[in-house]
Protein backbone atom coordinates (compact mmCIF):
# COMPACT_ATOMS: atom_id res chain seq x y z
CA UNK A 1 0.00 0.00 0.00
CA UNK A 2 2.89 2.29 1.13
CA UNK A 3 4.37 2.18 -2.63
CA UNK A 4 0.86 2.64 -4.27
CA UNK A 5 0.51 5.78 -2.23
CA UNK A 6 3.47 7.09 -3.79
CA UNK A 7 2.39 6.23 -6.81
CA UNK A 8 -0.69 7.81 -6.75
CA UNK A 9 0.65 11.34 -5.07
CA UNK A 10 3.31 11.30 -7.87
CA UNK A 11 1.23 10.61 -10.98
CA UNK A 12 -1.57 13.23 -9.68
CA UNK A 13 1.04 16.03 -8.86
CA UNK A 14 2.52 15.11 -12.77
CA UNK A 15 -1.05 15.18 -13.91
CA UNK A 16 -1.80 18.41 -12.38
CA UNK A 17 1.37 20.04 -13.71
CA UNK A 18 0.34 18.75 -17.36
CA UNK A 19 -3.09 20.27 -16.91
CA UNK A 20 -1.76 23.56 -16.16
CA UNK A 21 0.92 23.72 -18.67
CA UNK A 22 -1.99 22.97 -21.08
CA UNK A 23 -3.61 26.16 -23.01
CA UNK A 24 -7.15 27.13 -21.25
CA UNK A 25 -9.42 26.57 -24.52
CA UNK A 26 -8.21 22.99 -24.58
CA UNK A 27 -8.74 22.50 -21.35
CA UNK A 28 -11.76 23.30 -21.19
CA UNK A 29 -12.87 21.20 -23.76
CA UNK A 30 -13.18 18.36 -21.16
CA UNK A 31 -16.38 17.59 -20.71
CA UNK A 32 -18.63 15.14 -19.38
CA UNK A 33 -19.70 12.51 -22.17
CA UNK A 34 -23.59 12.54 -22.44
CA UNK A 35 -24.72 14.19 -25.02
CA UNK A 36 -28.02 13.31 -24.85
CA UNK A 37 -28.68 14.83 -21.49
CA UNK A 38 -31.35 17.34 -21.07
CA UNK A 39 -31.16 20.46 -19.15
CA UNK A 40 -32.42 19.89 -15.66
CA UNK A 41 -33.50 16.72 -14.02
CA UNK A 42 -33.34 12.96 -15.62
CA UNK A 43 -34.25 10.07 -13.99
CA UNK A 44 -31.61 6.90 -15.21
CA UNK A 45 -32.86 3.26 -14.96
CA UNK A 46 -29.04 0.92 -14.41
CA UNK A 47 -28.15 -1.34 -17.17
CA UNK A 48 -30.55 -4.17 -17.25
CA UNK A 49 -27.68 -6.35 -17.43
CA UNK A 50 -25.92 -5.41 -14.76
CA UNK A 51 -24.95 -7.70 -11.31
CA UNK A 52 -22.65 -7.62 -8.90
CA UNK A 53 -22.23 -10.82 -6.83
CA UNK A 54 -24.97 -11.89 -9.08
CA UNK A 55 -27.71 -9.70 -7.89
CA UNK A 56 -29.27 -6.82 -9.69
CA UNK A 57 -30.05 -3.35 -9.04
CA UNK A 58 -32.79 -3.02 -7.02
CA UNK A 59 -34.87 -1.97 -3.62
CA UNK A 60 -35.56 -3.49 -0.33
CA UNK A 61 -38.51 -5.47 -1.69
CA UNK A 62 -40.10 -4.95 1.05
CA UNK A 63 -44.09 -5.55 1.42
CA UNK A 64 -46.24 -3.38 -0.26
CA UNK A 65 -43.17 -1.67 -1.72
CA UNK A 66 -41.76 -0.89 -5.62
CA UNK A 67 -38.46 -3.02 -5.66
CA UNK A 68 -37.09 -0.71 -8.83
CA UNK A 69 -33.75 1.42 -8.24
CA UNK A 70 -33.34 4.72 -10.79
CA UNK A 71 -31.16 6.98 -10.12
CA UNK A 72 -30.98 10.92 -11.19
CA UNK A 73 -28.57 13.15 -12.59
CA UNK A 74 -28.59 16.83 -13.46
CA UNK A 75 -26.76 18.28 -16.18
CA UNK A 76 -23.93 21.49 -15.05
CA UNK A 77 -22.18 24.05 -16.87
CA UNK A 78 -18.46 22.78 -15.92
CA UNK A 79 -16.59 19.77 -15.81
CA UNK A 80 -17.11 18.67 -12.33
CA UNK A 81 -19.28 16.49 -10.70
CA UNK A 82 -21.20 16.33 -7.24
CA UNK A 83 -22.14 12.36 -6.14
CA UNK A 84 -24.44 12.35 -3.71
CA UNK A 85 -25.85 9.67 -1.53
CA UNK A 86 -29.43 10.06 -0.01
CA UNK A 87 -29.84 9.47 3.34
CA UNK A 88 -32.88 7.34 5.13
CA UNK A 89 -32.06 5.15 8.22
CA UNK A 90 -31.01 1.49 8.39
CA UNK A 91 -32.57 -1.69 9.59
CA UNK A 92 -31.05 -5.14 10.61
CA UNK A 93 -33.68 -6.81 12.24
CA UNK A 94 -37.26 -8.59 11.05
CA UNK A 95 -39.04 -5.74 13.27
CA UNK A 96 -37.35 -2.95 11.63
CA UNK A 97 -36.78 -4.37 8.25
CA UNK A 98 -40.49 -5.64 7.92
CA UNK A 99 -42.66 -4.68 10.67
CA UNK A 100 -41.95 -1.00 12.13
CA UNK A 101 -39.62 0.04 9.04
CA UNK A 102 -36.42 2.29 10.35
CA UNK A 103 -35.38 3.29 6.89
CA UNK A 104 -36.65 4.43 3.77
CA UNK A 105 -37.69 0.66 1.28
CA UNK A 106 -38.30 2.19 -1.81
CA UNK A 107 -37.57 5.04 -4.39
CA UNK A 108 -39.41 7.95 -3.32
CA UNK A 109 -37.76 10.45 -6.11
CA UNK A 110 -39.42 11.33 -8.57
CA UNK A 111 -38.58 14.14 -11.54
CA UNK A 112 -41.52 16.72 -12.58
CA UNK A 113 -40.82 19.29 -14.96
CA UNK A 114 -37.02 18.50 -14.79
CA UNK A 115 -37.20 19.02 -11.47
CA UNK A 116 -36.28 17.09 -8.66
CA UNK A 117 -39.34 15.44 -6.36
CA UNK A 118 -39.45 13.38 -3.16
CA UNK A 119 -43.08 11.86 -3.36
CA UNK A 120 -44.62 12.21 0.15
CA UNK A 121 -46.48 9.00 1.47
CA UNK A 122 -48.04 10.55 4.43
CA UNK A 123 -49.99 13.87 2.37
CA UNK A 124 -49.12 12.91 -1.64
CA UNK A 125 -46.90 16.31 -1.99
CA UNK A 126 -44.26 16.36 -4.74
CA UNK A 127 -41.66 19.25 -2.73
CA UNK A 128 -38.86 20.07 -4.45
CA UNK A 129 -35.61 18.86 -3.86
CA UNK A 130 -34.33 22.52 -4.06
CA UNK A 131 -32.64 23.75 -0.87
CA UNK A 132 -28.87 23.57 0.48
CA UNK A 133 -26.21 22.29 -1.91
CA UNK A 134 -29.37 21.63 -4.33
CA UNK A 135 -30.19 25.07 -4.13
CA UNK A 136 -28.69 25.82 -7.76
CA UNK A 137 -30.16 29.71 -8.00
CA UNK A 138 -28.29 30.67 -4.53
CA UNK A 139 -24.86 32.24 -5.49
CA UNK A 140 -23.42 30.57 -2.33
CA UNK A 141 -23.50 27.79 -3.27
CA UNK A 142 -20.06 25.85 -4.18
CA UNK A 143 -21.89 23.34 -6.72
CA UNK A 144 -24.38 25.11 -8.17
CA UNK A 145 -23.02 24.80 -11.73
CA UNK A 146 -21.91 21.34 -11.11
CA UNK A 147 -22.84 18.30 -12.38
CA UNK A 148 -25.27 16.06 -9.67
CA UNK A 149 -25.21 12.19 -9.38
CA UNK A 150 -28.34 11.44 -6.88
CA UNK A 151 -28.13 8.09 -5.42
CA UNK A 152 -31.59 7.62 -3.76
CA UNK A 153 -31.66 5.21 -0.76
CA UNK A 154 -33.89 2.09 -0.48
CA UNK A 155 -32.09 -0.47 0.92
CA UNK A 156 -31.35 -0.29 4.78
CA UNK A 157 -27.71 -1.42 4.53
CA UNK A 158 -25.66 1.94 4.47
CA UNK A 159 -24.90 1.25 0.87
CA UNK A 160 -22.83 -1.04 2.08
CA UNK A 161 -24.85 -4.44 1.36
CA UNK A 162 -24.86 -6.68 -1.23
CA UNK A 163 -26.99 -9.61 -0.02
CA UNK A 164 -30.66 -11.18 0.01
CA UNK A 165 -31.41 -11.88 3.00
CA UNK A 166 -34.27 -14.05 4.64
CA UNK A 167 -36.06 -12.38 8.00
CA UNK A 168 -38.19 -14.69 9.68
CA UNK A 169 -41.74 -13.82 9.93
CA UNK A 170 -43.27 -16.88 11.86
CA UNK A 171 -41.88 -20.35 12.82
CA UNK A 172 -41.74 -21.90 9.42
CA UNK A 173 -41.62 -18.27 7.00
CA UNK A 174 -39.94 -15.62 5.94
CA UNK A 175 -39.65 -12.71 4.26
CA UNK A 176 -36.52 -11.39 1.71
CA UNK A 177 -35.37 -8.51 1.99
CA UNK A 178 -32.66 -7.13 -0.81
CA UNK A 179 -30.07 -5.92 0.78
CA UNK A 180 -28.50 -4.20 -2.64
CA UNK A 181 -27.32 -0.78 -1.67
CA UNK A 182 -23.37 -1.67 -2.66
CA UNK A 183 -24.88 -3.50 -6.14
CA UNK A 184 -26.93 -0.09 -6.65
CA UNK A 185 -23.67 1.91 -6.03
CA UNK A 186 -21.76 -0.58 -8.24
CA UNK A 187 -24.53 0.22 -10.77
CA UNK A 188 -24.46 3.87 -10.52
CA UNK A 189 -20.77 3.89 -11.01
CA UNK A 190 -20.13 2.16 -13.90
CA UNK A 191 -22.92 4.70 -15.80
CA UNK A 192 -20.75 7.63 -14.47
CA UNK A 193 -17.45 5.76 -15.67
CA UNK A 194 -19.23 5.40 -19.07
CA UNK A 195 -20.57 8.63 -19.36
CA UNK A 196 -17.95 11.20 -17.72
CA UNK A 197 -14.45 11.46 -18.96
CA UNK A 198 -12.12 13.32 -16.86
CA UNK A 199 -13.72 15.56 -14.34
CA UNK A 200 -11.34 18.32 -12.55
CA UNK A 201 -12.79 17.36 -9.22
CA UNK A 202 -15.86 15.26 -7.77
CA UNK A 203 -17.38 15.73 -4.35
CA UNK A 204 -18.57 12.76 -3.00
CA UNK A 205 -21.53 13.70 0.15
CA UNK A 206 -24.09 12.02 1.52
CA UNK A 207 -26.63 12.54 4.61
CA UNK A 208 -27.21 10.25 7.39
CA UNK A 209 -27.17 6.84 6.39
CA UNK A 210 -25.63 8.04 2.58
CA UNK A 211 -22.96 9.78 5.01
CA UNK A 212 -21.64 6.16 5.71
CA UNK A 213 -22.32 5.13 2.13
CA UNK A 214 -20.02 8.05 0.78
CA UNK A 215 -16.93 7.39 2.98
CA UNK A 216 -17.28 3.69 2.39
CA UNK A 217 -17.82 3.79 -1.11
CA UNK A 218 -15.39 6.72 -1.85
CA UNK A 219 -12.40 4.80 -2.50
CA UNK A 220 -14.16 2.93 -5.48
CA UNK A 221 -14.70 6.26 -7.01
CA UNK A 222 -11.47 7.87 -6.41
CA UNK A 223 -10.01 5.00 -7.94
CA UNK A 224 -12.48 5.47 -11.06
CA UNK A 225 -11.27 8.73 -11.55
CA UNK A 226 -7.36 8.50 -10.10
CA UNK A 227 -6.42 11.82 -12.45
CA UNK A 228 -9.46 13.91 -10.61
CA UNK A 229 -9.68 15.45 -7.20
CA UNK A 230 -12.20 13.55 -5.44
CA UNK A 231 -13.25 15.19 -2.13
CA UNK A 232 -15.44 13.61 0.75
CA UNK A 233 -18.03 14.72 2.79
CA UNK A 234 -19.85 12.60 5.53
CA UNK A 235 -22.97 14.88 6.64
CA UNK A 236 -24.33 13.35 10.34
CA UNK A 237 -23.07 10.15 10.02
CA UNK A 238 -20.22 9.31 12.46
CA UNK A 239 -20.56 5.94 13.12
CA UNK A 240 -21.26 5.71 17.35
CA UNK A 241 -23.27 2.11 17.32
CA UNK A 242 -23.81 -1.08 20.18
CA UNK A 243 -21.94 -3.51 20.64
CA UNK A 244 -21.05 -5.80 18.04
CA UNK A 245 -23.14 -3.90 15.54
CA UNK A 246 -20.80 -4.38 12.49
CA UNK A 247 -21.14 -7.93 13.09
CA UNK A 248 -24.52 -8.11 13.36
CA UNK A 249 -24.94 -6.10 10.10
CA UNK A 250 -22.63 -7.78 8.22
CA UNK A 251 -24.70 -11.11 8.84
CA UNK A 252 -27.57 -9.70 7.19
CA UNK A 253 -26.29 -7.20 4.74
CA UNK A 254 -22.84 -8.77 3.73
CA UNK A 255 -21.05 -5.39 3.98
CA UNK A 256 -18.79 -4.88 0.89
CA UNK A 257 -15.72 -2.59 1.65
CA UNK A 258 -12.60 -1.86 0.60
CA UNK A 259 -10.31 -4.66 1.77
CA UNK A 260 -7.02 -2.83 0.43
CA UNK A 261 -7.47 -0.42 2.86
CA UNK A 262 -9.40 -1.37 5.96
CA UNK A 263 -8.65 -5.15 5.76
CA UNK A 264 -10.79 -8.21 5.67
CA UNK A 265 -12.14 -8.26 8.89
CA UNK A 266 -15.06 -5.14 9.35
CA UNK A 267 -16.58 -6.31 12.52
CA UNK A 268 -13.89 -4.33 15.03
CA UNK A 269 -14.07 -1.28 12.60
CA UNK A 270 -15.15 2.15 13.95
CA UNK A 271 -15.85 4.95 11.82
CA UNK A 272 -12.39 6.48 13.11
CA UNK A 273 -10.59 3.82 11.73
CA UNK A 274 -12.69 3.75 8.25
CA UNK A 275 -11.55 7.63 8.08
CA UNK A 276 -7.93 7.37 9.20
CA UNK A 277 -7.08 4.38 6.61
CA UNK A 278 -9.32 5.73 3.78
CA UNK A 279 -7.24 9.28 4.28
CA UNK A 280 -4.16 7.92 4.67
CA UNK A 281 -4.59 5.95 1.49
CA UNK A 282 -4.89 9.19 -0.45
CA UNK A 283 -2.74 11.31 1.38
CA UNK A 284 -3.21 14.38 -1.21
CA UNK A 285 -7.10 14.15 -1.20
CA UNK A 286 -9.63 15.98 1.41
CA UNK A 287 -11.86 14.44 3.93
CA UNK A 288 -14.45 15.69 6.06
CA UNK A 289 -17.23 15.05 8.58
CA UNK A 290 -20.14 17.34 9.89
CA UNK A 291 -22.30 16.61 12.91
CA UNK A 292 -24.02 18.70 15.46
CA UNK A 293 -22.89 17.94 18.82
CA UNK A 294 -26.19 16.31 20.16
CA UNK A 295 -27.51 15.04 17.05
CA UNK A 296 -31.26 13.72 18.30
CA UNK A 297 -31.18 10.65 14.72
CA UNK A 298 -27.79 9.73 15.47
CA UNK A 299 -28.89 9.15 19.08
CA UNK A 300 -31.79 7.53 17.90
CA UNK A 301 -30.00 4.71 16.21
CA UNK A 302 -27.36 4.78 18.66
CA UNK A 303 -29.83 3.80 21.16
CA UNK A 304 -32.11 1.42 19.37
CA UNK A 305 -28.52 -0.88 18.58
CA UNK A 306 -28.26 -1.37 22.84
CA UNK A 307 -30.18 -4.03 24.45
CA UNK A 308 -32.79 -3.12 27.22
CA UNK A 309 -31.10 -3.91 30.60
CA UNK A 310 -34.70 -5.12 31.97
CA UNK A 311 -35.47 -7.08 29.89
CA UNK A 312 -32.04 -8.38 28.23
CA UNK A 313 -33.94 -8.03 24.94
CA UNK A 314 -32.54 -5.50 22.03
CA UNK A 315 -34.06 -1.90 22.01
CA UNK A 316 -34.90 -2.69 18.19
CA UNK A 317 -36.90 -5.59 18.93
CA UNK A 318 -39.45 -3.48 21.52
CA UNK A 319 -40.88 -0.55 18.90
CA UNK A 320 -43.60 0.39 22.02
CA UNK A 321 -40.32 1.79 23.55
CA UNK A 322 -39.23 3.48 20.21
CA UNK A 323 -41.04 7.07 21.46
CA UNK A 324 -39.28 7.29 24.08
CA UNK A 325 -35.68 7.63 22.45
CA UNK A 326 -33.10 8.86 22.48
CA UNK A 327 -32.55 9.34 26.30
CA UNK A 328 -30.90 12.01 28.20
CA UNK A 329 -28.12 9.51 29.01
CA UNK A 330 -27.75 8.05 25.68
CA UNK A 331 -27.60 11.39 24.25
CA UNK A 332 -24.45 12.67 25.82
CA UNK A 333 -22.70 8.89 25.51
CA UNK A 334 -23.09 9.69 22.17
CA UNK A 335 -21.96 12.68 22.27
CA UNK A 336 -18.89 11.77 24.08
CA UNK A 337 -18.18 8.76 21.24
CA UNK A 338 -18.30 11.09 18.46
CA UNK A 339 -16.19 13.83 19.87
CA UNK A 340 -13.57 10.89 20.41
CA UNK A 341 -13.92 10.03 16.97
CA UNK A 342 -13.74 13.19 15.42
CA UNK A 343 -11.29 14.47 17.26
CA UNK A 344 -9.19 11.10 16.90
CA UNK A 345 -9.63 10.50 13.28
CA UNK A 346 -8.16 14.75 13.09
CA UNK A 347 -5.42 13.78 15.50
CA UNK A 348 -4.30 10.58 12.76
CA UNK A 349 -5.41 11.90 9.20
CA UNK A 350 -3.58 15.65 8.39
CA UNK A 351 -6.20 15.77 5.03
CA UNK A 352 -9.27 15.46 7.58
CA UNK A 353 -11.25 18.09 8.85
CA UNK A 354 -14.62 18.25 11.13
CA UNK A 355 -16.98 20.92 11.87
CA UNK A 356 -19.77 20.13 14.87
CA UNK A 357 -22.46 22.86 15.05
CA UNK A 358 -24.26 23.26 18.20
CA UNK A 359 -27.56 21.44 18.94
CA UNK A 360 -29.36 18.22 17.69
CA UNK A 361 -30.71 19.04 13.62
CA UNK A 362 -29.91 16.17 11.93
CA UNK A 363 -28.12 16.78 8.44
CA UNK A 364 -26.98 19.69 7.03
CA UNK A 365 -26.62 19.16 3.29
CA UNK A 366 -30.21 19.41 1.55
CA UNK A 367 -31.12 22.44 4.20
CA UNK A 368 -30.62 26.20 3.67
CA UNK A 369 -28.78 25.59 7.14
CA UNK A 370 -26.18 24.79 4.75
CA UNK A 371 -26.03 28.46 4.20
CA UNK A 372 -26.90 30.04 7.71
CA UNK A 373 -24.87 27.54 9.98
CA UNK A 374 -22.09 29.56 11.54
CA UNK A 375 -22.31 27.84 15.39
CA UNK A 376 -18.21 26.32 14.97
CA UNK A 377 -15.80 29.49 15.57
CA UNK A 378 -18.38 31.95 13.73
CA UNK A 379 -17.65 30.46 10.01
CA UNK A 380 -20.13 29.45 7.98
CA UNK A 381 -21.15 25.97 6.96
CA UNK A 382 -20.90 26.84 3.31
CA UNK A 383 -17.49 29.08 3.22
CA UNK A 384 -15.85 26.30 5.60
CA UNK A 385 -16.91 23.62 2.43
CA UNK A 386 -15.75 26.48 -0.29
CA UNK A 387 -12.40 26.40 1.54
CA UNK A 388 -12.36 22.11 1.25
CA UNK A 389 -13.00 22.10 -2.53
CA UNK A 390 -12.00 25.54 -4.42
CA UNK A 391 -8.32 24.78 -2.82
CA UNK A 392 -7.74 21.56 -3.75
CA UNK A 393 -3.77 21.79 -2.31
CA UNK A 394 -4.54 23.82 1.10
CA UNK A 395 -4.67 20.84 3.51
CA UNK A 396 -1.87 20.84 5.31
CA UNK A 397 -1.80 24.03 7.31
CA UNK A 398 -1.09 27.58 6.60
CA UNK A 399 -2.34 30.38 4.17
CA UNK A 400 -3.23 27.42 1.79
CA UNK A 401 -5.84 25.87 4.09
CA UNK A 402 -8.19 29.12 4.43
CA UNK A 403 -10.52 28.59 7.24
CA UNK A 404 -10.94 25.09 6.29
CA UNK A 405 -9.86 23.74 9.95
CA UNK A 406 -11.49 21.96 12.80
CA UNK A 407 -14.50 23.64 14.20
CA UNK A 408 -16.05 22.79 17.09
CA UNK A 409 -19.31 24.97 18.99
CA UNK A 410 -18.63 26.58 22.03
CA UNK A 411 -22.57 26.31 22.75
CA UNK A 412 -23.56 23.30 22.14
Amino acid sequence: MRYRKYFNAGLLIFIFILIASVPLTSASTLKPLDPNLPSGWSQISPDPNFTYLGLKPACSNCPTTNPTYSFFIRKGTVNKVVIFFQGGGACWDPVNCLQDLTYNPMVFENVVSSQLCIYNPANGSNPQVNQGIFNFTNTNNPFKDWYVVYLPYCTGDLFWGANDYPYPTGPQSSWTIQHHGFVNFQAVLKWVKDNFLLPEEIFVAGSSAGGYGAIMDYPYIRDAFPLTFVYVLGDAANGVTGDDFNSKANAVWNIQFPKWILGNDISTLTIEDIYTNIAAEYPLMKLAQYNTAYDGTQSYFYNLQLTDPVTNVPYVEEPWLWSTFPTPANVFAWNAQMIMYTQGTANLAPNYRYYIGEGEIHTILTSDRFYSESSAGGVYFYQWVQSMVNNPFGVFGGPLQGIWKNLENDNP
